[in-house]
């Protein structure tokens, strides 16, 4: 049940995101044993104990742990710590150096390491019979001595202390792969600058600080860790035996470490299906062929085959017919314990045949010769590759590269073989014909440049190579100048060539003037004004044709029915080219063009608010002067360069109220209604004094 709780809690906290371990202390010695790290019947198991901080007024060192949705190499497992497992989840934010020296250490893992004096020691133990040959299970090892100092010169130790108990035989698993070195963090590290250089770096994984990672996304509370190692052991069938798993600390009781063993990696099967078959060792086929993979028949076993990690359905016999690469797996139950599943894996590869193109037919010009390349696009793949080459079928003697120069019509074939795999490809070699057409001469206006690039007709342009008249050699040239331009195209020894006329011609220019405002009743005429010569013009309404307007000119009346802005554009041709420019004509909010008798700036907001002159201003060339008296002669308000300023307020900007005042205005030069000056009363309405 337990088991399943731990799973359930891996599941959930995947589930939310979370990036560090868990740890569970409340599974028992044997359940530990059984349920996470055997979790399987293929071998007989007993006599159950462990040691730890709790058993000396410490804290538990020992427990299981799930990723919990974090990148930790382990979905699952167990822990066992020289402190508190307690503190092993992420984020690494402090050094562990739990436990005191009433925690005492292993004389049994002193015995098999290089460790003395050792502290804080956290041991699981058990018994088991196995059923095959050699035992097997992935563990890291992870450590506050990962600091980029103490790797140099201090380790804690750890041992996986295996004991025959029939022959008294004792090994320790915990050891360098292929050695029987003990794993210290001494022996596997980095290089730390200045005090020791890297030693076995292949099985160091990362430090969980910065600048190496980012301490607070690390999954476990640990400066550092190797990669995933395999623990393996001989052991003899039948034979019972005990195993001592231990971590402690050495010489004192800082700066923790820990061992996590994989869930379910005790490997208790030992199924053997021989040496890779790979390439470079000589024992492979071509693509295409077959090889049988076979394990030794065992009466009453069951057998099933994997691909890659996926199960093959179907194969279930000692032996496998292979067709393509991949890593093949069988797996055996044997009668003996049918619940015991026991494995082995293989990678299998086959020759590669070479892979080349000879490419598309192609044309060949008189006394003018072509390369054919048969080089192999894969040749990683390939060994002792060798060329031969064929004209309509018959070998070409003593031609052995991968390169043949051909000057000759017919069916050019290559065979390229690989350790005995042939690939073949052929190409046929004909006459070349082809023409070059620049297209059409061009008068272009609407930009400063074109590009020419030849069409090629006959033949395919990938070969080919330019000469232009500027002297380029690209595909294609960008031109800015009218001119005459040719190309001159080689295919295969083979010329042609063609010329094109650019003209060049910037857009035609006119102008309209500015943007206007007009009274109601007043005549202009429109004048499109360009140093063109040889041109037409048409002129728009808002875009639309003004019918029999084809002169530079335009006259216009500005009729009761003008709202809004109009535009009025003209568009004048020059060959093929065109210039175009608009004005646009609106009235004045005075649309009479008429000096106001009365405002309401109050009674009517937005509507009659101000003295608005802006007609006379522009007619003038501006208001020199604005003064506005009350009844008793007195100025209440002036402004000079006068547009529509005055909104019934007085020279400090209080308003004024309601009554008839009178106005003097004077003109920057004679007005034609007016004169230089003018004068009179105007009507200031409030809707409240």
């Amino acid at each position: 049940m337990k088991k399943r709780n731990l799973y359930l809690l891996l599941m959930l906290f995947s589930a939310i995101g979370y990036s560090q371990i868990s740890v569970d202390e409340s599974y028992t010695t044997q359940e530990l044993v059984e349920e996470v790290l055997f979790n399987s019947s293929c071998v007989e198991l007993s006599n159950f104990s462990q040691s730890t901080g709790t058993d000396f007024g410490n804290e538990n060192g020992i427990g299981a742990f799930s990723a919990n949705g974090s990148d930790f190499p382990f979905q699952t497992g167990i822990i066992l710590s020289s402190g508190y497992v307690v503190n092993a989840p992420g984020p690494n934010d402090d050094i562990n150096s739990d436990g005191d020296t009433n925690w005492p250490g292993d004389a049994d893992l002193e015995a098999n390491t290089t460790a003395t004096q050792t502290n804080n020691a956290s041991s699981l133990l058990f018994d088991f019979v196995p059923l095959i040959n050699q035992i097997s299970f992935n563990f890291l090892l992870a450590s506050e001595e990962y600091n980029q100092n103490f790797e140099c010169t201090y380790s804690d130790a750890f041992a996986f202390i295996v004991t025959d108990q029939i022959t008294g035989e004792v090994q320790n698993l915990a050891v360098l792969p292929g050695t029987t070195t003990p794993i210290e963090v001494t022996n596997i590290r980095q290089e730390v600058p200045g005090q020791c250089d890297a030693i076995n770096e292949e099985y160091f994984d990362k430090y969980n600080f910065e600048p190496f990672n980012t301490a607070a996304d690390a999954a476990i509370d640990f400066n550092g860790q190797i990669v995933s190692l395999v623990a393996t052991g001989e052991v003899v069938i039948g034979n019972p035996y005990s195993i001592k798993l231990v971590i402690a600390d050495e010489t004192d009781t800082a700066y923790d470490a820990a061992i996590f063993i994989e869930a379910g990696s005790f490997n208790i099967g030992n199924v053997d299906l021989g040496d890779d078959i790979l390439i470079s060792d000589g024992n492979s086929t071509c693509e295409g062929g077959e090889i049988t993979l076979i394990t030794e028949a065992t009466t009453g076993a069951t057998y099933q085959w994997f691909k890659d990690d996926v199960e093959l359905a179907g194969e279930t016999t000692n032996s496998l017919l292979v067709t393509e690469d991949g890593i093949y797996r069988i797996e055996v139950a044997f009668a003996q314990s049918p619940d015991c599943i026991a494995s082995d894996e293989i990678i299998v590869e086959f020759i590669k045949y070479p892979l080349f193109d000879l490419g598309e037919d192609q044309s060949v010009c008189d006394n003018s010769s072509i390369i054919l390349d048969a080089s192999v696009s894969n040749p990683d793949d390939l060994v002792d590759v060798t060329y031969k080459w064929l004209k309509d079928n018959v070998e070409i003697v003593g031609e052995v590269l991968s390169t043949l120069s051909v000057t000759e019509t017919g069916l050019y074939t290559a065979e390229v073989d690989s350790n005995g795999c042939i690939a073949t490809d052929d190409v046929t070699i004909g006459l070349a014909s082809f023409t070059v057409d620049l297209g059409e001469d061009l008068n272009i206006c609407d930009q400063s440049s074109i590009e020419l690039t030849p069409t090629i007709t006959g033949e395919d342009p990938i070969s080919a190579t330019y000469l232009w008249s500027t002297g380029e050699t690209t595909p294609s040239i960008t031109i800015s100048e009218s001119a005459t331009y040719s190309v001159v195209v080689s295919i295969n020894g083979c010329e042609n060539t063609d010329s094109v006329a650019i003209s060049i011609t910037d857009l035609p220019v006119v102008d309209l003037g500015d943007d206007f405002k007009s009274c109601v009743g007043e005549e202009w005429t429109l004048t499109a004004t360009t140093s063109e010569d040889g041109i037409t013009y048409q002129w728009f309404l808002n875009g639309d044709e003004i019918l029999n307007s084809n002169s530079s000119t335009l006259d216009i009346i500005i009729t009761e029915d003008f709202s809004g802005v109009q535009s009025y554009s003209v568009t004048i041709t020059k060959g093929a080219c065109t210039g175009t420019d608009q004005v646009d004509v609106e009235l004045y909010d005075v649309s009479n063009c008429i000096i106001s008798q009365g405002i309401s700036p109050d009674a009517t907001p937005g509507f009659n608010d101000s003295l608005d002159l802006e007609f006379l201003s522009d007619r003038v060339g501006g208001i020199t002067n604005l003064q506005i008296f009350n009844r008793y002669g007195t100025i209440v308000f002036e402004k000079g360069n006068y547009v529509n300023e005055w909104m019934g307020q007085d020279k400090n900007g209080n308003d004024l109220p309601t009554g008839t005042y009178y106005y003097v205005i004077d003109f920057a030069s004679p007005d034609d209604v007016y004169g230089p000056q003018t004068s009179g009363w105007i009507y200031l309405n409030r809707s409240a004094n």
